[in-house]
């Protein structure tokens, strides 16, 4: 029985090597992050993808196109300045289409809601039939039902580029839940009389475990012994 479940995991393992080296050859490549990882992908056409924690994105080139499908999560594209370039530079979220000749752009899936944020050029997206330009500075939130409102761009839409995670004037429940967004083992607070009190902070993801210890002493709670997370009252 043991040795008959180990050969099917082995033809599993291979069948997987096998589909993803066809999807490669097709000019399909999938790539994501786990939770806590932020990754850099070189595309074929020079173009950068950078995925944040828990994203998950679909490259799809062809003769005709560069199409990248973000089917979760957060992502930067760097699409790349090679003037011979002739197919356009398409990416999808939840529906939404964005182009962009050239330049950086940051596209977000969160909360059924695709937020599309230029950093240095300006980006066209298509949804519902209709077609709305945003440049640098600016954020455009598109609704599922298909209505649209632009916003001044926030350091907090961009912060993970950087390695930082910015808590600004938030309460800390709310903290502690983009914080666990980053972690394998997740930050848990005993006592709801302190999930109100305002944080307003900055944490570096190289060294996020050791800074949000330091943040919960600040604010007066101590560390207590949880199995599978870590606690704090």
């Amino acid at each position: 029985m043991l040795i008959a479940l180990l050969v099917f995991l082995a033809i599993l393992a291979g069948y997987g090597i096998y589909n993803a080296i066809l999807m490669k050859a097709k000019g399909v490549e999938e790539h994501y992050t786990h939770r806590g990882e932020i990754k850099q992908y070189s595309l074929r056409d020079g173009s950068q993808l950078k995925l944040d924690t828990e994203s998950r994105a679909v490259v799809a080139y062809d003769n005709g196109s560069r199409a990248v499908e973000l089917l979760s999560g957060r992502a930067r594209f760097a699409v790349s300045e090679n003037r011979e370039e002739q197919r356009p530079f398409r990416v999808t979220a939840n529906g939404v289409r964005v182009e962009s000749g050239n330049g950086n752009f940051v596209v977000d899936i969160a909360d059924n809601k695709v937020s599309v944020c230029p950093l240095d050029e300006t980006v066209t997206t298509f949804f519902n039939g209709k077609t709305e330009t945003v440049g640098p500075g600016q954020r455009l939130e598109i609704l599922p039902e298909g209505r649209a409102k632009v916003f001044q761009r926030k350091y907090t839409d961009i912060d993970w580029l950087s390695g930082s995670l910015v808590l600004n004037n938030i309460p800390l429940s709310e903290a502690i839940e983009m914080i666990n967004s980053y972690r394998a083992v997740p930050v848990v607070l005993l006592n709801n009389d302190k999930k109100d009190i305002i944080v307003d902070r900055v944490l570096h993801l190289s060294r996020l475990d050791e800074e949000v210890e330091e943040m919960m002493r600040s604010l007066g709670l101590t560390r207590e012994s949880l199995p599978g997370s870590e606690a704090y009252r």
